[in-house]
């Protein structure tokens, strides 16, 4: 696969069809593509490993563990930690949330007008006690672009 990070080798050439393409490929791998929705969906925009596997049934957690990484090397993505929740069982406190970087991409790639969907759907989604304990937990706030971006607001988050 074509190196995807931030500074790969289409920025130096200044090629911007080829960055186009390297950025498609990365949005549409199939669990990429899944874990992209699952994050669109959430209320808050972040969402623990647990959860993100709830609602990726189909690959192993260990796959979905890769394509995680895959979109945080890329900085699509980042991880926030909530260090109040380490010492709480049963709470996560390392959270999946997107960059102002993975933003921007979304909204380039027409992603943000399929949220309202996204967002229908988790609401609608069964979920076993633990990952309605993980969806309600407090997490750390998003900074203020990525917010903006996904309309959240700041009380729900």
């Amino acid at each position: 696969m074509a190196e995807i990070s931030p500074h790969s080798n289409a920025d130096r050439e200044e090629n911007p069809l080829e960055r186009q393409r390297e950025l498609m490929e990365l949005l549409s791998q199939e669990t990429r593509h899944s874990i992209i929705q699952t994050l669109l969906g959430h209320p808050a925009v972040l969402a623990s490993a647990d959860e993100i596997n709830h609602f990726i049934p189909n690959k192993s957690r260990k796959t979905v563990q890769e394509q995680l990484e895959v979109l945080v090397e890329a900085e699509v993505l980042t991880i926030y930690d909530y260090p109040p929740n380490k010492d709480t069982r049963g709470l996560p406190w390392k959270f999946y949330g997107f960059t102002e970087r993975g933003a921007d991409i979304l909204g380039d790639f027409n992603y943000l007008k399929g949220v309202p969907i996204a967002r229908a759907v988790h609401q609608k989604t069964r979920k076993p006690e633990k990952i309605e304990r993980h969806e309600t937990a407090p997490r750390p706030p998003l900074p203020e672009p990525v917010r903006v971006t996904f309309r959240i607001d700041e009380k729900e988050a």
